[in-house]
């Protein structure tokens, strides 16, 4: 049983479902529409949430009404009241190492409704163009966090072929992603069509992968668009972002 609250708002969805219960009690249906994963995933996050006592449901006939308990959240922001004065102290370094990042070859910017991020390796294209390809290569990387793993990926690799990605986070939930391959030109070039989770949230929005080798470094370019809105761009900026961290280490061995 989950009972610590920094532990069940740890993740992003439960974070969002939180947010959402702020402006008062509501459904379920209200608090977890459009979060892009499938209703099992809801579930669980819920479980864990109601666990942890942050929030409580009441149910009237066929109605589930959830509402936040501000109260099991006290041992948390108490916490953070403490560190605050430390953080701000950091502030400046944090603001200094931001700086310097900028000047790196690791370059990530996000548009409203896009997401943009480039990497560089030094390892050969035909190398790279394989770790977004082969399946076996695929579940060391693709995954939204250096704990979780990646139980599935199946790799159609044609334009019109399909590809599937299952990532299990570190309570065992599970992601599934599915995408349509647009662009299939080795080892320059991939693209697809996403459909987030099982064809839900993100259905629609395009992904281009950019791949040119120049002096024993290839640099990758990933542009994620058509996102529906500001919010679902961070996210996915977010999850890119640690999915190509741990493809830094495969790629780095």
């Amino acid at each position: 049983m989950v009972n610590d609250p920094f532990r069940a708002v740890a993740h992003p969805i439960r974070r969002r479902m939180i947010e959402r219960l702020g402006n008062g009690p509501a459904t379920v249906g209200e608090v977890t529409s459009d979060l892009g994963v499938s209703k099992p995933t809801i579930t669980k996050h819920l479980k864990i949430l109601e666990e942890a006592g942050i929030i409580v449901r009441h149910v009237v006939g066929r109605t589930h009404r959830l509402a936040l308990n501000p109260a099991a959240l006290i041992d948390a922001v108490t916490w953070v009241d403490r560190q605050r004065a430390l953080w701000e102290r950091m502030f400046d370094t944090v603001e200094e190492h931001l700086a310097n990042k900028e000047q790196t070859n690791v370059t990530d910017t996000a548009m409203p409704t896009a997401v943009r991020i480039e990497r560089t390796y030094r390892a050969p294209a035909d190398v790279v163009f394989d770790a977004w390809t082969n399946p076996e290569v695929i579940r060391k990387w693709w995954h939204a966090g250096p704990d979780w793993d990646t139980a599935e990926a199946q790799v159609d690799l044609r334009v019109g072929g399909r590809l599937r990605v299952v990532m299990r986070d570190t309570e065992g939930v599970e992601y599934t992603g599915t995408a349509t391959y647009t662009v299939v030109e080795r080892p320059s070039r991939l693209g697809w069509i996403w459909h987030g989770e099982e064809g839900e949230a993100g259905t629609g929005s395009r992904c281009d992968l950019e791949i040119s080798e120049r002096d024993g470094v290839t640099r990758v370019v990933l542009t994620h668009s058509g996102l529906p809105d500001q919010h679902a761009a961070a996210e996915l900026r977010e999850g890119w972002g640690l999915c190509l961290d741990n493809l830094d280490t495969v790629l780095a061995r």
